[in-house]
């Protein structure tokens, strides 16, 4: 049974602080920004050799507590602390800051992102292209509360310099707070030390009978991060149609409207779609909505 720590005991070991460390440099923010993000959510101290503390809970820290990192974070993102939105005024605003969002940035962050292991700039050209053929309609559609305010944004925040936002990206106020909010980046991005993207694709166009799981030793000369943010690199590289998978157009859907088809081999439900298709044959089959087992659920540290 694990002792319930306080706020200020959380994330106190050296162990902890060189992760955090690490995480701040990998996604090229403050290192005060993430401590406060993974204070208030996820505890890196060491129970055992091979297990973490783990999510961290309300009980754990009082409203006063949770009220001042709220701030920091708002300071941090400059929106007012009782910061809200409807549910119809985030599509709005979300289809508004899609329009003006250049392409050829966000790639460049992208593969920078594959190479630092920069975990938010790999989330931001994911929910892009992930939102291909956004409307209205389709938006309304994704899970989402009634109201986002500032904690569901903190919560999103995490998720995104956690773990990419992969497990996230079908729920509304989460692919709105990839692309919405701009996060104090401690450096301008610079140019990547190489085009990556092209020589992976022809690697992989080379061997058609690759399986999913040999797309993921495919990225290791090019992409940092363990094998949960290489799938992610794939997965982001499929929404954007660079990763082309079988007879599917993905310039002509919306992906989010996709997410019930699943593949034949269950463990390649694992994956996203379309890049769960992977080793279909050329035509996709849909089959009746089921919750495919992910393995990213599982939290690492």
């Amino acid at each position: 049974m694990k002792d319930l720590k306080s706020i200020s005991e959380i994330n106190q070991s050296d162990k902890a602080r060189r992760k955090l460390k690490q995480i701040s440099n990998n996604c090229n923010l403050p290192l005060d920004f993430i401590t406060t993000l993974y204070n208030f959510n996820w505890d890196l101290d060491s129970i055992s050799k091979s297990e973490s503390y783990g999510w961290v809970t309300s009980k754990q820290y009082t409203e006063k507590e949770f009220q001042k990192a709220k701030e920091k974070i708002c300071n941090y993102l400059q929106i007012d602390i009782d910061f809200k939105l409807k549910k119809e005024e985030v599509i709005e605003n979300l289809i508004f800051t899609y329009s003006k969002i250049d392409k050829l940035y966000i790639e460049n962050k992208f593969l920078i992102g594959g190479e630092t292991n920069n975990k938010t700039y790999v989330s931001e050209y994911a929910t892009f292209h992930y939102l291909n053929n956004l409307t209205k309609d389709n938006l309304f559609n994704l899970d989402s509360k009634e109201i986002l305010d500032t904690t569901e944004i903190f919560n999103h925040l995490f998720f995104k310099v956690f773990r990419c936002g992969s497990i996230e990206r079908y729920n509304l106020f989460y692919v709105f707070t990839d692309m919405f909010f701009k996060l104090p980046y401690d450096k301008n991005i610079k140019r990547p030390k190489n085009e990556w993207i092209k020589p992976l694709i022809e690697i992989i166009q080379k061997n058609k009978s690759y399986r999913l799981n040999d797309l993921i030793k495919c990225c290791k000369p090019f992409v940092k991060g363990d094998k949960y943010f290489k799938q992610t690199i794939l997965e982001a590289l499929s929404y954007s149609g660079k990763l082309k998978v079988n007879n599917i157009k993905v310039e002509n859907i919306f992906i989010p409207n996709h997410r019930n088809e699943l593949a034949n081999h269950f463990y390649s439900n694992e994956w996203s779609y379309p890049l769960r298709m992977w080793n279909e044959n050329n035509d996709t089959q849909q089959v009746p909505p089921t919750n495919a087992t992910n393995k990213r659920n599982k939290v690492k540290e």
